[in-house]
C-alpha cells in the first residue's frame, strides 16, 4: 500500500510538469516564424545546398563534397538559431509580463517553466537533427555519422552550450525586443565562424585558428570527425566544455525572474 501511495504521490507532482510542457509546446507551434526558422528553414537550406553543389569532391574542402560539408553546417545553424532566438525571446517575454514572478509563488514554480522552456527546445532540435541527416543521406547519399556516439557527444555540447547563451541572453536582457537583438547580432558571427558563409576548409589560417575557439566553430570539426567514423579532437572539446562551464554558470548567477 505504502508503494502504491507513494508512486501515485509521485505522478500526482509530476503531473503538473507534462502539463506544463504540454502548453508550451503548442505555444511554440503556434508561432509561425519560430517553426519556420527552427524546423522548416533548415532543412529547404539543405536541399537548396544539395541541389546547387555539384556532387564532386573538392580538394579546396578537404576532398569532401560540398554537400557533405554543409550537413553539420545546417545542423548547427538550427541549434542557434533554437537556442538564441527562440529560447530568449520566450523567457523573456514571460519576464516582462509577470509570469515568471507569479509562476514562482505557484507549485509549478517558475525553475520548472524554465526547465520546459529547455526539453522541448533541445526535443525540437534533435528531431530536426535526425530529420536533417535522413533527407541528407537519402536525397543526397551523405553518411550517417560512423561514429555515432561521438555525434551525440558533440551535439549535446553544442546544445549545452547554445542553450546556456541563450539563457545567459534572456538574463541581460532588459526586454524581449532586446533579447531579439542580442541574438541576432550574435548569430551571424557565430555562424561565420561555423562555416556558414565561407566553409572552415576554405578560410584564412587566421580566421581558421579563431573558429576553432568559438563555440560552434569547434563543434563543426566535431561534428565532421563523427560523420566520418573519428572521435572528435581533445582541442574541439575542450573548448566547447569551455563554454558549457562560463555560460552556464553565468546564466545561473545573472538570471532574474523579474525585471
Amino acid at each position: 500500500m505504502t508503494t502504491v501511495s507513494e508512486h501515485r504521490s509521485g505522478a500526482a507532482r509530476n503531473h503538473p510538469f507534462r502539463r506544463l510542457l504540454l502548453t508550451e509546446l503548442r505555444l511554440f507551434l503556434r508561432e509561425p516564424m519560430l517553426v519556420f526558422w527552427g524546423l522548416v528553414f533548415p532543412v529547404a537550406l539543405l536541399v537548396i545546398l544539395g541541389a546547387a553543389s555539384s556532387g564532386k569532391p573538392d580538394k579546396a574542402l578537404g576532398g569532401l563534397r560540398l554537400i557533405v560539408v554543409y550537413t553539420p553546417v545546417v545542423i548547427l545553424f538550427t541549434l542557434t538559431m533554437t537556442s538564441i532566438s527562440a529560447l530568449p525571446a520566450a523567457l523573456s517575454s514571460y519576464r516582462d509580463k509577470g509570469y515568471l514572478r507569479r509562476l514562482s509563488t505557484t507549485p509549478v514554480g517558475a525553475v520548472r517553466l524554465l526547465a520546459a522552456q529547455l526539453v522541448i527546445t533541445l526535443t525540437l532540435t534533435v528531431c530536426v537533427v535526425i530529420l536533417l541527416l535522413v533527407v541528407a543521406r537519402l536525397a543526397f547519399s551523405v553518411a550517417f555519422p560512423q561514429a555515432p556516439l561521438s555525434f551525440a557527444l558533440a551535439i549535446l555540447l553544442v546544445a549545452a552550450a547554445m542553450l546556456s547563451l541563450g539563457t545567459l541572453i534572456a538574463a541581460v536582457a532588459p526586454t524581449q525586443r532586446m533579447a531579439g537583438v542580442i541574438g541576432s547580432l550574435l548569430f551571424f558571427p557565430l555562424m561565420f565562424f561555423a562555416g556558414l558563409w565561407v566553409p572552415q576548409a576554405a578560410m584564412s589560417p587566421a580566421l581558421r585558428t579563431i573558429s576553432r575557439f568559438t563555440p560552434l566553430g569547434a563543434g563543426d570539426p566535431a561534428l565532421q570527425s563523427a560523420i566520418a567514423g573519428q572521435w572528435p579532437g581533445t582541442g574541439h572539446i575542450l573548448v566547447l566544455l569551455a563554454y558549457v562551464a562560463i555560460l552556464c554558470t553565468a546564466a545561473a548567477r545573472l538570471f532574474r525572474w523579474e525585471r
